[in-house]
């Protein structure tokens, strides 16, 4: 195959001109299957060094990348509803009670999505403590997990909205909101996330769309019970009530 990043030919896991790991590179942390280009190791959290060195280097680096890996499990702490949050990411919008992998500490085994979930809420959990380095480490991480978990639900995509909008792309939040909406014109999560993705794009009009669409259906949506209402309920009161200051009520 071609390698992505240089268009080199190769016919190994890493190309030989530039490192960059290709189809069958595995972590040398904990031998999970790497994507193509990948710069993290979805499932242990680890940094995936180009092999551009010598055989000499070899077990510096895998010792560099094992303490990582470690480093990733030991930090990961339990989440809960919070306040704080920035912009493009509310106040609350951690809160995961009864999602996969919530509030585990136990280190990053089991399925891709679970290490996504996982990820999303160390992010949310550095955000509401101010601590935007870590939060803005791990975010590429939570993404390309999410990317890699195959087909997500409302919850997922949710997620994924987020972090695209803390990462910066605002544009990749928004048609990922739009996903969710294609399906539920009315959830909760996805408008709310739309509308936010919006702001965060400079498209305040299509923001206050979302917002006030939201404001309508509110109170017949929420009584769905929905689980991903249930698992973030602490944000959908501020969301309704930033779409009633959006609406003008």
């Amino acid at each position: 195959m071609k390698c992505p990043n240089c268009r080199t030919e190769s016919q190994g896991a890493y190309c030989p001109q530039c490192g960059t790991p290709l189809r069958g590179a595995r972590c040398a942390s904990c031998d999970a299957p790497l994507m193509p280009e990948a710069r993290f190791c979805t499932r242990c959290g680890g940094r995936v060094r180009r092999r551009t060195f010598g055989v000499a280097q070899l077990p510096w680096l895998i010792a560099g990348v094992a303490v990582l890996a470690a480093v990733v499990a030991l930090v990961v702490p339990q989440v809960g509803a919070g306040n704080g949050g920035g912009r493009g990411i509310p106040a609350g919008a951690s809160s995961l009670a009864g999602a996969p992998g919530a509030g585990s500490t136990a280190g990053l085994g089991g399925s891709m999505r679970d290490n996504a979930d996982r990820l999303f809420n160390r992010v949310m959990a550095a955000r509401e403590q101010g601590d935007t380095a870590s939060a803005k480490f791990f975010v590429p991480m939570a993404v390309q997990a999410y990317q890699a978990a195959g087909d997500l639900d409302a919850d997922g995509l949710y997620h994924l909205s987020l972090l695209q909008v803390l990462a910066g792309d605002a544009r990749a939040g928004l048609e990922t909101a739009e996903q969710i909406l294609a399906t539920s014109p009315d959830h909760l999560l996805g408008l709310a996330a739309a509308a936010e993705a919006a702001e965060a794009a400079g498209e305040p009009d299509a923001a206050r769309r979302y917002w006030a669409h939201l404001a309508r259906v509110y109170v017949i949506e929420e009584a769905k019970a929905l689980q991903e209402y249930l698992d973030h309920q602490a944000i959908l009161p501020e969301y309704l009530a930033r779409a009633r200051k959006a609406a003008g009520s």
